[in-house]
């Protein structure tokens, strides 16, 4: 939901002629306009008036804008001015829900012209008392070559229909293993029984179901009477000029007919992976209390005072690699192509990762790659996925292509090589955790208009990478795929619903082999301005809750301990890699609710075993997360009293230690209960 690090990306978009606007609330309206720092708060609904600093040319006919607001605004009119007549009314989309800053166009000419001598424009926004709408970088430009044409779907091979056939098929065969060792790959599996010649397809993961190249390679398979096989092959072989691992090939038996080759199996990926060297220790946290995107340098000594013993990383990819060699960078190889790695990027990560190390702190790194809609970067042209559109932060990897996998892959087979090792010579990560909340894919994990089933055929793909790759250097590393609080229902048009996705991702693994993922999840509040999630109405105590918020976490833990959940019998580790609670000012009573709102969550989840660690984020408040102020800390800039400690600070700093009901006690006043019992209902859960 919330990065810090996206005033570092330094995007580079197009330029082209553009006129500023300024913001002012029209008439007397309820609500207001405020100004700071670039940022337009409006709250309530009403006319609100759009002044250019300077006449616009022509041509820009294009509103455009970034906005946050939690909620929404409906679609909404128009009126160029004055005088502000209806008939000149232009009628524009939705500001969707938005939990991060969203970029918003709409062309204001589109079935009439602009009327001449227009001086403004009133926007007439139908929100509710309360909603706040943030809005930034708002003015008029030209239309680009093609954006408001009719959307369409992006060519693919996966579609819908082939996926689900596929998953629901009961096909006669089945691979019942594939081990990957150092050497070899051990294929084993049965035919059904049924007479007839067979052979095994090789896939590479880019090859993507329905794509008439998929099976590259076939083998023939010697059957025993029983139907059984067990085939080994050499792990390396060569795939055109390029010498290929097939670590992260997938396995499907075919049948030879008169026709050509028929599938009789679902493919099926590695799950047991070969040790490349020493392994290291596993390492489980001592406790529950971590912090999200922790950077070292920001406040010494933060992790030994509040007794941290996860945290979170994030990497951006693209900034790990050159696309060309030179100084200061180091070349490695992945699939047969060469790649070039900038050496100070890695070694100011190892910094990173050896100050965590020397605290015996567990890190999870966040795994972002930028959106090749929104850079020249020649790197993220590469590593991107090519349908991703502009309205995402982040992107997708390209797992449909042998150069973008290839690179895809030796980026992850660089960062766990260096970071998995016995000596822990440049630090550690224990675990990855597979780009941001996914299912709000078009934000952050943006890969072009797909369907849920589409999407997760592609991320799965992701995950598996980031799985086989690590387990080579660590067999304690687990993929987590990362999810927002929006559970049964998808939380904003285009969205898909985390248990949505698990189920997806369930499916898939039945069908292709499981792994050992894990689940990154992030219970905000069901408002993330407001923190006092006891009164989450929306978090209900049922497996089809709209949403799971530090309300309702006792359906998350249910939920991923029901026995098709399982992994090898046990239940998959759950980190709340992202949750935090916000105070809407520094007043008392905000900052009083803040920590009522921590206390309640901590509470919560001790009893809950599923969920191995919190990643509290934001650690310190950051004037770019859209109003916010969900830190441990107050903004760095903050006059007076910059980085300041909030009264949560000191609660988290007391949690998990002898004193931790003595500074929690004062909160059961704010929830409204007798004792932190209350916090937790035994069996909750209505399945």
């Amino acid at each position: 939901m919330i990065r810090h690090l996206l005033i570092l990306l330094g995007w580079v978009l197009p330029l082209s002629a553009q006129t500023d606007l300024t913001l002012s609330r029209a008439g007397v309206a309820a609500g207001s306009v405020k100004s700071e720092n670039g940022i337009y708060q409006i709250e309530g609904g009403g006319p609100v008036l759009a002044t250019p600093v300077k006449a616009p040319a022509a041509a820009e006919t294009v509103l455009e804008m970034e906005y946050f607001c939690v909620g929404g605004v409906p679609a909404f009119a128009i009126l160029p001015g004055p005088p502000f007549r209806g008939a000149t009314a232009r009628r524009v989309p939705a500001l969707g829900h938005s939990e991060t800053w969203s970029p918003w166009s709409a062309r204001l000419d589109e079935g009439q012209p602009l009327p001449e001598g227009w001086q403004q424009l009133r926007l007439d926004l139908p929100m509710p008392a309360g909603r706040i709408l943030q809005i930034r970088k708002v003015r008029l430009r030209a239309p680009r070559a093609g954006e408001f044409d009719p959307p369409r779907r992006q060519a693919a091979f996966a579609r819908e229909a082939a996926l689900e056939t596929y998953l629901n098929t009961s096909f006669p065969a089945r691979i019942t293993a594939v081990q990957a060792g150092v050497g070899e790959i051990l294929i084993q599996g049965q035919t059904g029984g049924a007479d007839g010649e067979y052979h095994l397809a090789d896939i590479p993961m880019d090859r993507v179901l329905g794509d008439p190249l998929c099976w590259e390679m076939t083998l023939p398979l010697q059957v025993a009477a029983d139907g059984s096989f067990r085939l080994s092959v050499p792990r390396k072989r060569m795939r055109g000029e390029r010498e290929h691992d097939r670590l992260l090939s997938r396995w499907q038996i075919l049948r030879k007919t008169a026709d050509g080759f028929v599938p009789v199996s679902h493919a099926r990926y590695a799950e047991e992976v070969a040790p490349l060297r020493e392994a290291p220790d596993e390492l489980r946290p001592g406790n529950k209390k971590g912090l999200g995107g922790w950077r070292r340098g920001a406040v010494e000594g933060e992790l030994e005072a509040l007794g941290i013993q996860s945290i979170t990383v994030n990497i951006v990819l693209q900034q790990l690699i050159s696309p060309n060699p030179g100084p200061g960078t180091l070349p490695f190889q992945w699939q047969g192509r060469v790649w070039h790695a900038r050496v100070a990027a890695l070694e100011n990560f190892d910094k990173t990762f050896q100050e965590a190390a020397r605290h015996r702190v567990l890190v999870s790194a966040i795994l972002l790659i930028g959106n090749p809609a929104r850079t020249r970067d020649p790197v993220v042209q590469i590593l991107g996925s090519p349908d991703a559109g502009k309205e995402g932060t982040f992107a997708l990897p390209d797992v449909t292509t042998e150069e973008g996998a290839s690179l895809y892959g030796g980026i992850l087979n660089l960062m766990a090589e260096r970071w998995s090792r016995a000596d822990g010579k440049y630090g550690r990560v224990h675990h990855w955790i597979v780009h941001n909340e996914v299912d709000a894919a078009v934000v952050w994990t943006n890969a072009g208009k797909k369907t849920a089933m589409e999407f997760m055929d592609l991320y799965v793909r992701s995950m598996r990478m980031v799985d086989l790759i690590a387990r080579q250097y660590d067999p304690h590393a687990k993929a987590f795929i990362t999810l927002t609080h929006h559970w049964a229902e998808q939380g904003n048009a285009g969205w898909y619903g985390s248990r949505n996705l698990l189920d997806k991702l369930g499916r898939l693994t039945r069908a292709e082999g499981d792994f050992p993922w894990a689940l990154a999840y992030h219970p905000y509040p069901q408002n993330l301005f407001q923190p006092r999630t006891w009164e989450d109405h929306q978090a209900t105590y049922r497996y089809d809750s709209p949403k799971i918020t530090p309300k309702n976490l006792e359906v998350l833990d249910a939920w991923m301990k029901e026995p098709e959940r399982l992994y090898r019998g046990k239940v998959r580790p759950v980190h709340l890699s992202e949750n935090g609670f916000n105070s809407k000012d520094y007043s008392a009573q905000a900052l009083e609710d803040q920590a009522a709102g921590m206390a309640y969550a901590w509470k919560k989840i001790q009893g809950l075993s599923s969920i191995e660690a919190w990643q509290y984020h934001n650690w310190i408040d950051n004037r770019n997360e859209g109003g916010l102020r969900i830190g441990l800390r107050k903004f760095p800039d903050e006059p007076g009293d910059p980085y300041g400690k909030k009264p949560i600070w000191h609660l988290y700093q007391a949690l998990g230690t002898p004193r931790e009901d003595e500074v929690a006690a004062p909160y059961l006043k704010t929830i409204g209960i007798p004792n932190w019992d209350s916090v937790s209902r035994p069996n909750p859960v209505v399945k």
